[in-house]
């Protein structure tokens, strides 16, 4: 695995962003955004395939994109790593295989955080992904690198597991994958993420983790970074 600091990610070449593919709201109309998308911007990439030639990059917005989504996958990767070039197409299958589940079709999606060079490698390695991606000036800007710090993201490949609240389930899932290639026990939840779950309603869960945003918001405020998240 190499080890690559969220600090000194590669500058990313300009990107022209694509239009949306929907007419955005107006700002009245809008909702407030999602822990999810206050966690990866307000918008999300994903290629589509014109034709059997041609393929397209197509922005979506964030909570649009992820709807009925039970579990978010935040893929750490870039193009000139081989552990990732070796790793990415097994994870490849891996997504396949768990959103062809009968009952539980397309209910796992994965968001690329790119550490990719330039433009045209971004594009490249994006062709062979199928899921979503950040914008490349997020990913290598402070919301990939927010990302990085807050789950404790030292080298990549990485891939961390969230639920659709935006609760972490698991930061070790780039391990866990090779080991149940079959996916038994996805998204592999540790007893107490259950057992909080169970227990705890989910408008206290958000109430709960707005004031740990907050709080985690003054302290990097004051200090300059925000420490991994539970």
């Amino acid at each position: 695995e190499m080890d690559v600091e969220a600090s000194d990610a590669p500058p990313v070449e300009e990107f022209a962003a694509p239009p949306l593919a929907e007419e955005e709201a107006p700002p009245a109309a809008r909702a407030p955004p999602s822990e999810l998308a206050a966690l990866l911007g307000p918008e999300l990439y994903k290629m589509e395939m014109v034709d059997a030639q041609t393929a397209q990059i197509v922005s979506l917005d964030t909570d649009a994109a992820l709807a009925g989504k039970k579990v978010i996958g935040l893929y750490f990767s870039a193009d000139w790593c081989p552990p990732c070039v070796k790793f990415t197409p097994e994870l490849v299958s891996f997504y396949q295989r768990i959103n062809a589940r009968r009952g539980r079709a397309d209910q796992f999606e994965i968001v690329w955080v790119s550490r990719c060079r330039d433009q045209q490698s971004y594009a490249q390695y994006f062709a062979k992904m199928g899921w979503l991606a950040l914008p490349p000036a997020a990913a290598a800007g402070e919301v990939g690198q927010e990302l990085s710090r807050r789950y404790g993201i030292k080298g990549i490949p990485g891939l961390v597991l969230l639920d659709a609240e935006g609760g972490t389930i698991t930061t070790d899932a780039r391990n866990l994958v090779p080991k149940d290639r079959t996916g038994v026990g996805f998204p592999w939840k540790s007893p107490l993420h259950v057992l909080y779950h169970a227990l705890v309603p989910r408008v206290l869960r958000k109430k709960v983790r707005g004031k740990l945003l907050e709080l985690l918001g003054k302290v990097k405020g004051t200090r300059g970074t925000v420490p991994r998240a539970a």
